[in-house]
């Protein structure tokens, strides 16, 4: 047998067994549909946004937002383990913080609803520029826009495959700013987070 010929019954026996390999693995995504994951808000309580004094050039903003993160598993045979979880707050792309309290690893089984509850707390100085002046108007018109980054690994096996995916969500929330010293509050009922 010469070379060309000897390749390529290499190149045939390759194919022979990664083809069907790779189709099981296709038709296994496409059933169980990892990307189909998407975390949700029930709801939200924003009990501060403030603009407080600071230096002749800037001020600082006050903030206190709390809410439901919801994280649901649909599928009926498939359990997703949660490698990191994580969530900053951001006003106008100015991030204001991360979460004061953390989610731990958990694994979650199929068909089930895990809700955290991650809080945003604390004071940013040197809030100034287009931002300061975006919040000032919006806190006119009574509506206040936040946006919370939610950073998600995730480890789910299907069969003898295990997959590591890294999914980062945008969640908008909207708040109609009651009177002076009341908390806003968001009631999305069940609002997707989007995938960045």
């Amino acid at each position: 047998m010469n070379a060309a010929a000897f390749a390529l019954q290499c190149a045939w026996q390759c194919v022979q067994f990664w083809t069907p390999l790779s189709v099981t693995v296709l038709l296994l995504w496409l059933i169980y549909r990892p990307d189909r994951f998407h975390p949700y808000i029930d709801d939200a309580v924003l009990a501060a946004l403030d603009l407080t004094h600071g230096n002749a050039t800037a001020r600082n903003l006050r903030y206190d937002l709390s809410l439901g993160l919801g994280f649901r598993n649909s599928h009926s045979r498939l359990s997703i383990l949660y490698l990191d979880v994580g969530a900053t707050a951001f006003y106008n792309d100015t991030k204001l913080g991360t979460a004061v309290n953390s989610l731990p690893n958990f694994r979650q089984p199929p068909k089930n609803t895990t809700v955290w509850h991650p809080a945003f707390q604390g004071t940013l100085d040197g809030f100034s520029g287009k931002a300061a002046a975006e919040l000032e108007r919006e806190r006119a018109s009574r509506v206040v826009h936040v946006r919370v980054r939610v950073d998600l690994t995730l480890m789910y096996k299907v069969w003898f495959v295990e997959n590591v995916v890294f999914y980062v969500y945008d969640c908008w929330l909207w708040f109609s700013l009651p009177h002076k010293d009341a908390p806003a509050l968001f009631h999305g009922d069940g609002i997707r987070c989007w995938r960045v």
